[in-house]
């Protein structure tokens, strides 16, 4: 008896679909939205009101014949689908990884990997315009080149023909999670410039304006599509002209962070230039152990909260009240790209390197420098000369706690550490690198010119504020209340904040 399951969308219309043991519930949704006139990349299955996984087959789907399907429509915002592809021996039997919309066709997501917009950018390769020669009856001699179809397997199901490649990773059941594509080559019968046209006519999308491929062809600096350019934003920020990126950061604006009063660093201590033209500035050690914080004067009246600070913690009350949904894969990656866009806008950072005996660096870079730069601005401009030959590890603080800065020429401060503002970096010597314990035993690694030029940071003066007891300043007395006959009693527990019950 041939199994079926009956698929109902919401107006009680019904679709009986015949299915075997081999057949993707992709192919079921397609079949049932065929019968009922919709659209099968809107919606999906649901059993007992649980979505039903489009990629398993029915076998492996745990549905039983005559199980009754429900049709849902889902969002209409495309999810974000963790795409594997495996490559051949032919093309270093490597695997490329990246992020696609699940919107995505199957034939888009061999052509991103194919430009180096997606996986690995620094290698373009050819996925989709493939030729081998072939003989006639086997006589001697190159012949006629023929397409290689490129053959995509994904979990139990082979993809090899045009129609096929039209297929988004939506109907293939991949809405959300990650999918493994193996990719192989299969020589047919048909002649490479046939081929290209039959591309073209197929893959007219606006997502492929760079499908008119012809035999000898550059293909080696593609245009990436726009779909591409937001999936990874470094990508494109990497095609920038290395002249238009010098021009970003000038002199005069990388010296104006610290130059600028508004920070806390005074403005009258001018930064001293180095061997490599870069402005710093020197800060001696605090001569002593007790925090500058401990000395200010106790006033009672800086822990009274304000009018301002009760509106914001009600505000924050009545917002930690509300249910409020994770965001979507979608979401977070529309954070990201902005994210992106935001750090490719800032002009400079100012970072602080503080050094064992607590003295301090500080000084700006702007986009172009890198992980490498920052270590050897350390080594040439700061260290003494005895101690540049001693391997250190340059620490900051990020989400997830404290994080070594990689010593990567590739690796920028600003768009790939998301470094911004004014960042704190720690100074410490590599035990498990090869650090001598004459290294690890000191403290002073200032070379002495920077020792000379060493300032010393004072805490800006707080405004002075009359305290008990000033016949000046405002009174603050938290505890005691004085009543009409002149005597101090203690404040009772106010209206507000009395329980219901037994009132006193």
């Amino acid at each position: 008896m041939t199994s079926h399951v009956v698929v109902i969308d919401s107006s009680a219309r019904r679709a009986v679909v015949k299915v075997t043991a081999t057949k993707h519930l992709s192919d079921v949704l397609e079949e049932a939205c065929s019968k009922l006139g919709t659209s099968p990349s809107q919606y999906g299955l649901k059993h007992n009101n649980k979505l039903v996984d489009l990629s398993r087959t029915f076998r492996l789907s745990g549905l039983s014949s005559g199980a009754k399907l429900e049709l849902v429509q889902l969002s209409r915002s495309a999810s974000v689908v963790s795409v594997a592809l495996q490559l051949p021996e032919p093309e270093g039997n490597t695997r490329l990884t990246d992020k696609f919309p699940s919107t995505t066709t199957l034939w888009l997501v061999l052509r991103k990997f194919e430009a180096g917009v997606a996986g690995d950018a620094s290698t373009k390769r050819n996925l989709t315009a493939r030729a081998a020669p072939a003989t006639n009856d086997g006589s001697s001699g190159a012949g006629r080149l023929y397409y290689q179809t490129p053959v995509l397997q994904v979990m139990s199901r082979e993809l090899s023909s045009f129609t096929d490649l039209q297929k988004t990773l939506a109907q293939l059941g991949f809405n959300s999670g990650s999918m493994l594509i193996r990719l192989n080559f299969r020589t047919s019968e048909t002649p490479l410039e046939e081929a290209m046209v039959q591309i073209a006519e197929y893959f007219k999308s606006g997502n492929e304006g760079e499908d008119n491929k012809e035999e000898g062809q550059d293909r080696t600096a593609p245009e990436a599509p726009s779909e591409a350019r937001d999936l990874n934003p470094a990508s494109s920020e990497a095609d920038v002209p290395a002249s238009e990126a010098l021009t970003e950061t000038s002199p005069s604006e990388t010296t104006r962070a610290t130059a600028d009063p508004s920070t806390s660093i005074p403005s009258a201590q001018r930064a001293q230039p180095t061997s490599t033209g870069r402005p710093v500035q020197i800060f001696s050690p605090p001569t002593s152990n007790t925090p500058s914080a401990v000395l200010a004067t106790y006033n009672p009246a800086d822990y009274v909260p304000s009018i301002e600070h009760a509106k914001a913690h009600q505000r924050h009350l009545q917002e930690k009240s509300r249910n409020a949904r994770l965001p979507s894969e979608a979401e977070l990656a529309e954070q990201e790209t902005a994210e992106a866009e935001k750090l490719k806008t800032l002009k400079d950072v100012e970072i602080k390197i503080r050094f064992p005996d607590q003295s301090s660096a500080v000084s700006t870079f702007g986009q172009e420098d890198t992980g490498a730069g920052l270590y050897a601005f350390v080594r040439d401009d700061c260290l003494d000369e005895k101690w540049k030959g001693e391997k250190f590890l340059l620490s900051y603080s990020a989400s997830k706690g404290w994080v070594f800065v990689p010593d990567d020429p590739n690796k920028r401060l600003i768009r790939h550490l998301g470094l911004k503002g004014r960042v704190l970096v720690n100074f410490k010597w590599d035990e498990n690198g090869g650090a001598s314990m004459a290294a690890l035993a000191t403290k002073d690694v200032l070379k002495g010119e920077r020792k000379k030029e060493a300032q010393v940071l004072k805490p800006p003066e707080m405004p002075a504020t009359a305290v008990e007891g000033d016949e000046e300043g405002v009174k603050v007395d938290l505890g005691k209340k004085e009543d009409e006959g002149g005597e101090k009693k203690k404040r009772g527990v106010p209206k507000w904040l009395k329980l219901p019950g037994k009132k006193s």
